[in-house]
C-alpha cells in the first residue's frame, strides 16, 4: 500500500540525550535525503553525514542509515538520522524536513501500522511492538518477543488451516442430499472436531498464561473485618495505600495496588471485610469483595491470629466452601504474630497454605513475598505469548462457533450449516492477525503506540 504522505518522527524520548534519532518513513525520503545530506547513503550501511539546513550550513553531524523499500521496517523507503541529542538540534531538523512537500508529523503507532498495512508483520506482531515497550517483567519481555517473532500467530494460523482444511472436506461433499452423506463423510467430521478441540484447549490455556503476564497476577486480599488486610497490602506494596484504623468495616470499596514481586507483575487488590452488616454501603462493597474473590488469580486469605484456634478453623472451612466450585489457590495469612509470641513462616494443614506473619513489624513477610513469587513463575514458560483481551474474545467467539457447530451436527447432520459455522469461526481467528480488520479497530489499536514507533 503506497501512501501519499511521508511521515517523520523522533524515535528516541524527548529531552536531552546523547543521541538523538529521527525516523523518516514514505515516497519522499530519497527526496530528504538528497536535501539534508546531499546524497542517497549506501543502503543498511551506517554513513558519517553532515545535516544540512536549507542554506547548505550544517546543522549537526551523525550517522544516516537508508533502507530502500520493501526492504525495510515499514515496507517503504525508510532514512533514519542518528545526531546528537539536542531538543533544539532535533527541533530545527524536524522543521526543516517537514518544510518539504508532502511530509508530516507520523501519528501515534503509524510506522508500525504502515508495517502491517504493507505486509511486513501481522496484527499480532504490531501489538507486540507495544506490548514489549511496556513490559515491567523479564517473563512479559519473552512473551512479547515471542509473539514478535511470529510464534503467536503460527498456533492462529495453523488452526484458521485446520478449519480450511475441514470445510474444503466437507463442502467438496455439499451438494449430496443429507439422506446420501456416506460414512466417510461422518468420520471426518468426528475426527476434525476432535482436532479442533484439542487445538483450541491448547491455546486457550497458552493465552490465559500471556493474559496473565501482560495484565498482572490478580490477588485478591480477603478476610473478616480487623484482620489487617489493608495493612498486608500496605506492606507488600511499600506504601500507604489503603487507610488503617481499628474500626471494623474501614475498607468499604476495593483498593487496587500494582507492584512487582522479584519480577512478577501482581494486581493487589484490597477488600472489605467478609461479614453480615445493616450498613447498605459496606453490604456493596462485601458483595464487590466476594465478585472480586471469584475472578482472582490467587486469593490472600487474612484471619487474626490471635483468635482462637476453634474459629481460626471455623473461618478457614466457611471459606473454602463458599469458593469450592471455583477452584481458586488460596494462600492463608495469619496475621497479628507478633502478639501471640509464636513462629513466623509456613505450614502446610490438611493440603493448605498458612503463613503467619505480622503485617505490623514485617516479620515473616518476606516469606509470604517468596511463596507468592512461587506461584506466579508457574506462568513462566517457553512459549508463552502475550495476549491481550483482544484475542482472548476473538478466540471464545470462534470456540462458542465452535461448539454450536458440534450441537448442530448432532441435531441435523447438515453439512450447509456446519461449513457456514466454519466460515464464521474463520472470520473471528482472521481478525486477530488482521485478515478481517475494520479501520476503526486499526485506530484503536495503534493510538496507544509511542509516536515513533
Amino acid at each position: 500500500m503506497i501512501h501519499n504522505k511521508t511521515i517523520i518522527a523522533q524515535v528516541t524520548c524527548p529531552g536531552k540525550s546523547s543521541v538523538g534519532i529521527l525516523r523518516i518513513s514514505g515516497v519522499q525520503a530519497k527526496t530528504v535525503a538528497m536535501k539534508i545530506l546531499g546524497k542517497i547513503p549506501i543502503p543498511r550501511f551506517a554513513t558519517y553525514s553532515k545535516f544540512l539546513d536549507e542554506n547548505g550550513i550544517v546543522l549537526d553531524q551523525g550517522i544516516s542509515l537508508w533502507f530502500p523499500a520493501p526492504y525495510s521496517f515499514t515496507g517503504e523507503d525508510v532514512l533514519e538520522l542518528q545526531g546528537h541529542g539536542s531538543p533544539l538540534i532535533m527541533d530545527l531538523l524536524i522543521k526543516r524536513i517537514l518544510s518539504i512537500n508532502n511530509i508530516r508529523l507520523a501519528k501515534p503507532g503509524e510506522f508500525s501500522k504502515r508495517a502491517f498495512l504493507n505486509g511486513k508483520i501481522d496484527l499480532i506482531q504490531a501489538e507486540s511492538i507495544d506490548d514489549l515497550i511496556n513490559s515491567e517483567t523479564k517473563a512479559s519481555i519473552n512473551a512479547s518477543l515471542n509473539s514478535l517473532q511470529g510464534n503467536f500467530s503460527l498456533l492462529i494460523k495453523e488452526l484458521m488451516n485446520l478449519v480450511i482444511e475441514f470445510r474444503i472436506n466437507i463442502e467438496s461433499s455439499i451438494d449430496f442430499v443429507e439422506e446420501e452423506i456416506d460414512i466417510n463423510i461422518k468420520d471426518i467430521v468426528n475426527i476434525k472436531f476432535r482436532e479442533l478441540d484439542n487445538k483450541f484447549f491448547k491455546l486457550k490455556n497458552m493465552i490465559s498464561e500471556g493474559s496473565l503476564l501482560r495484565e498482572g497476577k490478580k490477588i485478591v486480599i480477603a478476610g473478616l473485618p480487623n484482620a489487617g488486610k489493608s495493612s498486608l497490602l500496605n506492606i507488600l506494596s511499600s506504601s500507604d495505600r489503603a487507610i488503617v484504623t481499628d474500626l471494623p468495616g474501614t475498607t468499604r470499596d476495593l483498593l487496587y495496588e500494582h507492584i512487582s514481586i522479584d519480577g512478577i507483575a501482581c494486581e493487589l487488590i484490597d477488600t472489605a471485610g467478609l461479614r453480615t452488616t445493616d450498613d447498605t454501603v459496606e453490604r456493596i462493597g462485601i458483595i464487590r469483595a466476594w465478585e472480586a474473590i471469584r475472578k482472582s488469580d490467587h486469593v490472600l486469605f487474612v484471619i487474626d491470629k490471635t483468635i482462637s484456634k476453634s474459629k481460626q478453623k471455623k473461618i478457614c472451612d466457611d471459606f473454602m466452601k463458599n469458593i469450592l466450585k471455583n477452584n481458586i489457590p488460596v494462600t492463608f495469612v495469619l496475621n497479628k504474630n507478633d502478639l501471640v509470641k509464636d513462629d513466623f513462616g509456613f505450614k502446610n494443614m490438611d493440603g493448605l497454605s498458612f503463613f503467619s506473619v505480622s503485617a505490623r513489624t514485617g516479620q515473616g513477610i518476606n516469606i509470604l513475598r517468596e511463596h507468592i513469587v512461587k506461584i506466579g513463575k508457574n506462568i513462566e514458560k517457553e512459549g508463552v505469548f502475550i495476549a491481550r483481551r483482544r484475542h482472548i474474545n476473538q478466540i471464545d467467539l470462534a470456540y462458542n462457533e465452535f461448539l454450536v457447530a458440534k450441537k448442530e451436527w448432532k441435531l441435523s447432520r447438515s453439512i450447509e450449516l456446519l461449513a457456514e459455522s466454519l466460515n464464521i469461526m474463520n472470520k473471528f481467528l482472521g481478525e486477530i492477525i488482521g485478515n478481517f480488520t475494520s479501520k476503526d479497530l486499526l485506530k484503536r489499536i495503534f493510538s496507544s503506540f509511542c509516536i515513533g514507533k
